[in-house]
């Protein structure tokens, strides 16, 4: 059984937020019907100025690891203030904008901050004898030795 540190929740979260970033939209942008006709572009403009626009989809182990970061806020931290501090940490938002964005002092967030993720790791050690538990850490633990 591996053993969890506070590193690896805190890479587990900070992940989980660029995979967030990288997700399709939840609601898709309609394409907007004109009465013109499309014109074909000739070839020799195809690939001279036009940019173009790279979309890196998340993996599958991203998506795996996004949800198990969503599934530790949601069933271990239960106040929501907390959670978005987290979120928002993992974000990589300084504590300074953080703490005026929930209304507490900078030094107040970090050590919140700091407690719940301490909480989680004793949280998932407590139930590493569940099979669910023990899959998560797992995944959290050894990708992050990989990467």
């Amino acid at each position: 059984m591996p053993i969890i540190t506070d590193q690896d929740i805190i890479n587990l979260f900070e992940q989980a937020a660029l995979t967030d970033k990288r997700l399709p939209r939840a609601i898709k942008k309609q394409k907007t019907t004109a009465s013109w006709q499309e014109v074909k572009q000739e070839k020799m403009y195809k690939h001279s100025w036009n940019d173009a626009t790279f979309v890196i989809k998340p993996s599958s182990k991203d998506i795996s690891r996004w949800w198990i970061a969503s599934t530790l806020l949601r069933e271990v931290v239960e106040d929501l203030q907390v959670k978005r501090i987290i979120w928002s940490r993992a974000k990589k938002i300084p504590f300074s904008r953080i703490a005026r964005f929930v209304g507490v002092d900078r030094r107040k967030v970090k050590t919140i901050w700091i407690e719940e993720i301490m909480y989680i790791r004793l949280w998932l050690q407590l139930h590493q004898n569940t099979k669910k538990i023990s899959d998560m850490i797992d995944r959290i633990v050894l990708i992050n030795k990989y990467n």
